[in-house]
């Protein structure tokens, strides 16, 4: 197995694609597997917000049931369903549903409301595909996420997040962010990484 170049084979479409009308916008995906060998892939970005559809296995290259059967598996019900790219992590019983809410970008050009700006936050439930919590119990079907990073002194909406395992650290959270010091135009976007605590049961830096 190797990442260089020349070695890669197109195996064409997943099969999860939008088109205008849908209520789901086929982009940040995640694939994610289960122990007992269950391929899963979410994605989604505003409109209906996030998604889930099987995968086939063992090699998940293709959706295994029709994408207008994918699964909801968090939505913001207050426009403009400011929420997307899911990442899902299983740690110990839990499988955990990170996702960003907000505003992501062009901050140079138009500054959201103090708290309007992107952060991550998470929900959790026993089984790969929900239903998913957070901490106070609310739905992710109904706006729920408890807060695991968001803007503080010159972090700026962090977000576009994923989790890794790291043989020394353990789980690692990464993402990107603003340095404020440094400037708010996309351009200007840094890369972060925080150890990841699950000692509560949720997960916080």
């Amino acid at each position: 197995m190797t990442l260089e170049a020349g070695s890669w084979t197109d195996l064409g479409s997943t099969g999860i694609e939008s088109v205008a009308g849908d209520d789901f916008n086929a982009i940040d995906a995640n694939l994610q597997s289960t122990a007992e060998g269950k391929w899963v892939m979410n994605f989604g970005s505003f409109y209906g917000d996030l998604f889930q559809v099987g995968m086939t296995s063992p090699q998940p290259t293709k959706v295994a049931q029709p994408i207008a059967e994918a699964t909801p598996i968090a939505f913001v019900p207050t426009p403009p369903q400011a929420q997307e790219g899911a990442f899902g992590y299983q740690h110990e019983q839990f499988y955990y549903l990170f996702f960003s809410v907000g505003t992501c970008c062009r901050y140079d050009v138009s500054k959201p409301a103090p708290g309007d700006e992107y952060k991550i936050q998470v929900c959790r439930s026993t089984t790969v595909s929900g239903p998913f919590v957070d901490k106070n119990g609310t739905s992710c079907l109904q706006g729920g996420g408890t807060t695991v990073l968001e803007s503080h002194g010159w972090i700026y909406g962090p977000g576009g997040q994923g989790v890794f395992e790291d043989p020394e650290l353990g789980p690692v959270l990464y993402y990107h962010y603003i340095d404020t010091r440094i400037g708010f135009s996309d351009a200007n976007k840094q890369f972060g990484v925080n150890q990841l605590n699950f000692t509560s049961g949720w997960p916080c830096v």
